[in-house]
């Protein structure tokens, strides 16, 4: 397993993620978290997975790697030609390298709203699964977090597939199951999620602005999106 070196970005949700807490990640977030807050399953965020990658792929927000493990290598294949994992902490980076080490993975820890420590170009498919509403925001929703769009647009190749899903709070889902407004509301205020401004429309017209062939489509209230690099 490769390592580059971290960088001096941060983000609130780092004291989360400890050994302890990643121990129980898996049951909590991947599997009960999706059905009965998010209203997106984990088999359907798997498919995701299966659908999109490609042979040079980089995951960014690498949780504990399970969703990527269940997916396993591109259709067809045995393994990739290139697998990165991005993280700004160590312990998500190292479980995840671990579970992931028949594929021989490079790790990265970096913070995903600075410069990513890749080539221009140089990547088949980037994903970034339940991740971008954890991602600081000052308040501003998507319009402070345009240089992780910025970076997966640079580090792809033309055609490249972009993609990934995030909790987002303009949908119906979000206001009326009593789950997701509760969790929502309390994981702003302890700073574990960053995402009370964060809508479906300003998703995609991110996107749109920097991909082609833009789709996203809401389960519950996750948004679940796909889009090729130009």
């Amino acid at each position: 397993m490769a390592h580059s070196t971290p960088s001096t970005g941060d983000q609130p949700t780092a004291i989360v993620y400890t050994d302890r807490w990643m121990r129980r990640y898996d049951l909590i977030v991947c599997t009960l978290s999706t059905r009965l807050a998010w209203g997106c399953s984990e088999p359907r965020l798997v498919e995701h997975y299966r659908r999109n990658l490609r042979e040079r792929h980089l995951d960014v927000g690498v949780g504990t790697g399970k969703l990527l493990d269940t997916a396993g290598a591109p259709a067809g294949r045995a393994d990739f030609d290139e697998l990165h994992m991005l993280d700004i902490n160590a312990v998500p980076l190292q479980m995840t390298a671990h579970r992931l080490r028949r594929f021989s993975p490079v790790t990265h820890q970096a913070d995903a709203l600075a410069t990513w420590p890749l080539e221009d170009d140089s990547l088949t498919s980037v994903c970034a699964s339940l991740m971008l509403h954890t991602l600081p925001d000052q308040g501003r929703g998507f319009a402070a977090k345009t240089a992780f769009f910025d970076q997966a647009a640079r580090v792809l190749a033309p055609g490249g597939r972009f993609f990934g899903s995030t909790i987002v709070n303009d949908v119906p889902f979000a206001r009326r199951w009593p789950v997701a407004r509760l969790l929502i509301s309390t994981y702003n205020k302890r700073d574990f999620f960053t995402n009370a401004n964060d809508s479906s429309t300003d998703l995609r017209a991110e996107l749109e602005a920097r991909f082609d062939n833009v789709r996203v489509r809401v389960r519950g209230c996750t948004a679940l999106w796909e889009a090729d690099a130009r």
